[in-house]
């Protein structure tokens, strides 16, 4: 573990943006670039060039990588990221970037990296156990128990991937919580339905409760809330932090999905709801817990 004086790289790489940030030990983000993912000819381009941007005098002596896939957690290796460009894969190991930044290095799934840095320093530092889930584009989870993270030799977690609709169940998806939860689920519904609004306008419509756009928010924060249930079911969580687009987009969808999960939850115990604290820095935070985390 780092001493309490050190800094760490962390990494946030994604389709989309290719993010680094120097953090102190108490998870303050002192620095941070972001290069876009598509403009770099390779994942080692991204690395130099913003290692040299953020730490020129090499003080961080680890570096730790969220990548938005499955992670073999032995081998600390991506082996299932389909949002990456599929060149990327075999240079983002940790032994690979140890390589290239000269620094020790780990790899974790970006959603148990942005669990760590809530459980450690953001909404759910005062609470021995806590499932983080973010719902965007996509449906990300993980679990905090007392400061650690659960993982088997893969990155757990993954409720995106999981089936609430039985009936609709298939092998490509459908019938999964992303299918039926995500952001990208509300649009496509909308557009089966013929309501030729985007998500923040479905939003804003729901709230000023047009019927239509009402039934769409609604069913899809109930769906929220049957994962929120499981979740819970499966870990006893005592504190459950949301975050990503959709349900940060204000009170409202946050409100229904909170409503609905308390008709839903376990009677024998209370659960916390909180929103996420860290926003899109928790990754890049979360470099600064995962050590402890992962009791490496």
């Amino acid at each position: 573990m780092a001493g309490s004086g050190e800094r760490v790289l962390g990494l946030d790489i994604g389709g989309t943006h290719f993010r680094m940030g120097l953090c102190d030990q108490e998870g303050n983000l002192i620095a941070h670039e972001s290069l876009p993912t598509a403009s770099l000819p390779n994942a080692a381009t991204g690395l130099r060039t913003l290692a040299a941007k953020l730490d020129p005098n090499r003080d961080a002596k680890v570096a730790v990588a969220g990548v938005p896939g499955v992670v073999d957690y032995v081998a600390s290796r991506p082996v299932f990221a389909p949002n990456l460009p599929q060149g990327f894969l075999a240079e983002l190991s940790g032994e690979a970037i140890a390589k290239v930044l000269d620094r020790k290095s780990f790899v974790i799934n970006d959603a148990d990296l942005a669990a760590i840095g809530e459980a450690h320093f953001g909404a759910a530092k005062s609470s021995p156990s806590m499932a983080y889930v973010t719902v965007s584009t996509g449906v990300g989870a993980a679990i905090v128990i007392d400061k650690k993270l659960y993982h088997t030799r893969f990155s757990a977690g993954e409720l995106g991937h999981s089936f609430i609709d039985s009936k609709n169940a298939r092998a490509s998806g459908e019938g999964s919580v992303e299918y039926c939860a995500s952001g990208t689920a509300l649009g496509r519904i909308a557009r089966e339905k013929g309501i030729a609004l985007d998500n923040e306008q479905l939003v804003i419509a729901a709230k000023a409760g047009e019927g239509p756009a009402y039934d769409l928010v609604n069913n899809l924060a109930r769906n929220v809330a049957v994962a929120l249930a499981n979740v819970v079911h499966l870990f006893s969580v005592e504190t459950l932090v949301l975050g990503g687009g959709v349900i940060l987009s204000g009170d409202f969808v946050f409100d229904l999905v909170e409503a609905h999960f308390m008709d839903l939850k376990p009677s024998y115990f209370e659960i916390a709801v909180l929103r996420a604290a860290l926003g899109d820095n928790a990754g890049l935070a979360g470099s600064a817990g995962a050590l402890t985390a992962l009791g490496a």
